[in-house]
């Protein structure tokens, strides 16, 4: 450890601040709070403060961030954000710190997030020993009060100086280049492991039991009456998540400047509080009630973020207890209340283990393709043919999907509709029913658009290998299925008996009619079309009714057959009833489920079921894996 006087600590601040090379800053006064800003001098830095209004995640992960730049008039003109000043931030408690390293796991780990390195790479964190104790905090029960790692610097204020433990190399350089110091005393040290040990006697709320139970009991409480009773109060107004330091989840939209050319690509925080935080281009909420949306965010941080990364998404600083206008938002006052009427009903929530595919390109930023086909299906539904300008293959798996990227409109998720076998083409089944989707109906052949993926977890094709396989699509859930019939059909010899049975509205709402004619030709595929209703004008000579009405004719080995099922979230839970009725095992049916995945690598939140990100361990899953999750049918 090192010490210093209170004019040397004030002199190694001032010395931060006139560097010309650094942006330095610290937790300085707002009225009567404390907010984390830029230092103007060493005297507005306040070590004494309680909390910030917001945590120093926003020094990492901004409110409002540029992600890239781009010009629509040209072809293709985009340009990535750079973040490459260096940063001093002073002032970080131990509980934001831990909060820090959690954010780390999330935006550093399978697939990192460019943007959110670059600042965590360029910023030296000085952080501080807690000294005031705010009312709402319970970081001593947590073990967040106190850290040994994450820091460059940490310095505990003490009535006549200032003791400072290196914690890496930069940090160590930094005093070396910018303050004057001595070896601490062993007087100094004892002075600072009694206040660290003292702290947690300070806090005046703990919970009745241990965050690392929190899970066990979320478990048990899932349709516990709490959630609807203080859903009815809650203004779904989103301030804990914003507060919070461990709510990272965020949106992406596009800003176009006033001469209509030239633009940004933002990221802004987003949160699961809000109504429209999982809908999607249909216009369907996945999580619509109040009910759900505030349940959501303590399970996420007591149950879902553990079970993926092995914290508890709480450290205990009472912001979120602070500023909730309804008083309900305090995971202290939940938990308790959970833990001591315990509904012991306990209800699994499990993650599917599968292997998480990374992507081998910048995360955020689109690649150059070009429409090189563009055929109208229906008066909503277009073909697209798409070569990438790299020439390359795609790469993509039956049942993965992209990211489709217009300048100036935004993003939307579409399937792939074309086998891996294609070449460097690839399809896209794209209805017009967003921002996104309108604007690529207007494009022409040759126009250019941007593409990110492919995106997740597709069918598992060596675990059909060898199995009768009976596809189940309904109107566009036929694309992503088109993509592995495809497959199976040009590797036919790999795959037993082939039965395809398709439906929709009308006959109007046919899709892929080639591949239709095609299939039912095919000797050895079984292929059988319904459509709901019809009227007596339309030609129509096949089924009419709902697709179900074509599941019992089939004949099928129940433990030999594994059914894929695409279609609209209603269909799913009556064709799966059908297929238990056939006696087909949970096991052999294989799903694929849609939601909003906005960032297509599980870090902006928007497309959890439950603890599962459907753009990670989805969007094909085994029905035996997800059957028994709430959120999923």
């Amino acid at each position: 450890m090192r010490t210093m006087d209170p004019d040397q600590w004030k002199a190694f601040i001032d010395r931060l601040i006139e560097e010309p090379d650094f942006d330095v800053t610290g937790v300085t006064e707002k009225g009567s709070r404390f907010v984390f800003a830029p230092l103007g001098q060493a005297s507005e830095l306040r070590l004494d403060y309680d909390i910030t209004i917001l945590p120093p995640k926003k020094e990492l992960l901004p409110p409002n961030e540029d992600l890239l730049t781009f010009d629509i008039s040209k072809p293709f003109d985009v340009l990535a954000a750079r973040h490459e000043r260096k940063k001093v931030l002073v002032g970080v408690h131990p509980y934001d710190l831990i909060a820090i390293n959690m954010m780390d796991q999330v935006y550093l780990g399978t697939h990192v997030d460019d943007n959110y390195e670059a600042r965590r790479q360029n910023t030296i964190i000085i952080a501080s020993d807690i000294i005031n104790i705010p009312p709402k905090a319970f970081c001593g029960s947590l073990g967040t009060h106190t850290v040994e790692t994450g820091y460059d610097l940490l310095v505990t204020p003490l009535d006549d100086r200032y003791v400072v433990t290196e914690g890496t190399p930069a940090g160590t350089a930094l005093l070396e280049k910018f303050a004057e110091t001595r070896e601490s005393s062993r007087y100094d040290i004892e002075r600072v492991e009694k206040l660290r040990a003292e702290l947690p006697s300070r806090y005046l709320r703990s919970p009745h039991v241990d965050k690392y139970k929190w899970s066990e009991i979320l478990e048990e409480n899932y349709e516990h009456p709490l959630w609807e009773e203080n859903a009815r109060k809650c203004l779904t107004c989103g301030t804990c998540t914003l507060v919070c330091p461990t709510c990272v989840c965020y949106d992406v939209h596009d800003e176009v400047e006033l001469d209509l050319e030239r633009g940004k690509r933002k990221r802004t925080w987003d949160g699961c509080l809000l109504k429209e935080f999982t809908l999607v281009g249909s216009g369907e909420i996945f999580r619509e009630t109040p009910t759900n949306r505030y349940r959501h965010r303590y399970y996420r941080k007591g149950m879902y973020l553990p079970m993926r990364y092995g914290f508890v998404a709480c450290v205990g600083c009472g912001r979120c207890a602070t500023q909730c206008l309804a008083d309900i938002a305090d995971p202290l006052e939940v938990m308790n209340v959970l833990a001591s009427s315990s509904m012991e009903d306990k209800k699994k929530l499990p993650i599917p283990e599968v292997k998480v595919h990374g992507v081998k390109q910048e995360l955020l930023i689109p690649k150059a393709a070009d429409i090189i086909y563009k055929e109208p299906m229906t008066d909503i539904d277009t073909l697209y043919r798409i070569r990438l300008d790299s020439g390359e293959a795609l790469g993509h798996r039956p049942g993965q999907f992209i990211e489709l990227s217009i300048f100036g409109i935004g993003e939307a998720p579409i399937s792939i509709a074309s086998s891996p076998g294609s070449g460097p083409e690839f399809d896209l089944l794209v209805r017009k029913i967003g921002d996104v989707t309108s604007k690529l109906d207007t494009l022409a052949l040759g126009d250019k658009i941007g593409i990110r993926g492919p995106f997740g977890n597709g069918f598992n094709i060596e675990a059909l290998k060898g199995r009768n396989l009976l596809y189940v699509g309904g109107g566009c859930g036929l694309a992503p299925l088109r993509s592995l019939i495809n497959y199976s059909l040009e590797n036919r010899s790999e795959f037993k008996k082939i039965s395809i049975l398709y439906g929709c509205k009308d006959p109007s709402s046919l899709l892929f009619r080639n591949d239709l004619e095609s299939w039912g030709t095919m000797e050895d595929v079984d292929f059988r079309m319904t459509v709901n209703i019809c009227r007596s004008d339309e030609g129509w000579k096949g089924n009419i009714g709902v697709i179900t009405t074509l599941i019992p004719d089939i004949d099928m080995d129940p433990d030999t057959t594994m059914a894929i099922v695409v279609g609209p979230p209603v269909m799913y839970k009556f064709v799966i009833r059908e297929l238990k009725q056939k006696g087909i095992p949970d096991e052999n049916i294989i799903v694929s489920l849609e939601r909003r995945m906005k960032c297509g690598v599980g870090k902006c939140g928007h497309c959890q079921i439950n603890g599962v990100y459907v753009c990670l361990e989805g969007p094909v899953f085994n029905y035996a894996d997800i059957m028994g999750l709430p959120e999923a049918f």
